[in-house]
């Protein structure tokens, strides 16, 4: 299992916070695509990602994921395939539909309804798959009307493509055109803009198995990631997290260290080659790392 750590604190150094986490062991660092949550600012995805890879030497660095809804499909294969060159081909381009809608309004742009969503990002995967492989992309679709000519540098090695799946549409149309599928099980707990964590504890972990099934059966072959939304430890604030997930599929990725770890073990022996850490309490990290490394 390989183990992805996410960069989402403004207040830290992207590149210190890189070097460090890569002498850690972790397998993976990632940098989240907002402008902001209800909960924190963000750092700015490209510009984190590039003092990561100047900063690191040997570590895989990945996006989780460019925000669909924010960014050009032509900028988002442009900034990937230089980002690949200069970090001496570790990038891995993460690409997802966007969910947040209150950072999205707030920035005066238009928030789609959620089939509108999904409907942009399968036209976006195909324009970026182009473009990363071909440098050119020619297309017509509902969403998107592109003709670029030139994009590069193309590489003879592409960045990894990576995709977030999530709802039926996005695994049946997505998946055809990805590296590596990621495995949003938690999608319906922000469909409606902003996270809700009642829905989120509802979330059986036949739903889980039941997405690994789909995606296989369109690529028997493609390897698996989770996207997991998680807390480790003993603090009143995990305990409380906990407590709201109760019996179900995220109920495994929130208590003791010992717990959480055992749980992303568990996806291991569903099939699941890496998981995306997404903890509330960036501490979690410090304290799972032991058990994970």
């Amino acid at each position: 299992m390989e183990y992805v750590t996410n960069l989402m604190d403004v207040s830290v150094d992207p590149g210190e916070w890189g070097r460090q986490r890569e002498d850690e062991g972790w397998h993976v660092l990632s940098v989240a695509d907002h402008f902001y949550t209800d909960h924190r600012p963000f750092p700015h995805v490209w510009v984190a990602a590039t003092a990561i890879a100047s900063a690191t030497s040997q570590v895989k660095i990945t996006t989780s994921f460019v925000n669909n809804l924010l960014r050009s499909p032509v900028e988002v294969a442009q900034a990937a395939l230089l980002l690949h060159k200069v970090s001496a081909e570790r990038f891995e381009l993460g690409l997802g539909a966007g969910w947040a809608k209150g950072e999205i309004v707030g920035a005066g742009m238009y928030y789609p309804p959620p089939s509108d969503r999904a409907g942009m990002y399968t036209e976006a995967i195909q324009i970026v798959r182009a473009l990363i492989t071909e440098g050119t992309c020619t297309f017509s679709g509902n969403y998107y009307q592109i003709d670029t000519k030139h994009v590069g540098p193309v590489a003879k090695n592409p960045p990894v493509l990576i995709g977030s799946v999530g709802g039926p549409r996005t695994v049946r149309e997505v998946t055809p055109f990805l590296d590596r599928a990621e495995i949003k099980a938690s999608s319906a707990s922000t469909r409606g803009g902003k996270l809700d964590l009642g829905i989120m504890a509802e979330i059986p972990e036949s739903h889980l198995l039941s997405m690994i099934e789909k995606v296989r059966s369109i690529r028997p072959d493609i390897e698996l990631g989770m996207f997991v939304l998680c807390n480790a430890g003993t603090d009143q604030f995990t305990k409380d997290l906990e407590s709201t997930m109760g019996d179900n599929l995220y109920s495994r990725f929130f208590g003791s260290p010992e717990k959480v770890a055992d749980g992303l073990g568990w996806l291991a022996e569903q099939g699941i080659s890496r998981a995306q850490l997404s903890p509330f309490d960036d501490t979690s990290l410090d304290r799972l790392a032991p058990h994970l490394l």
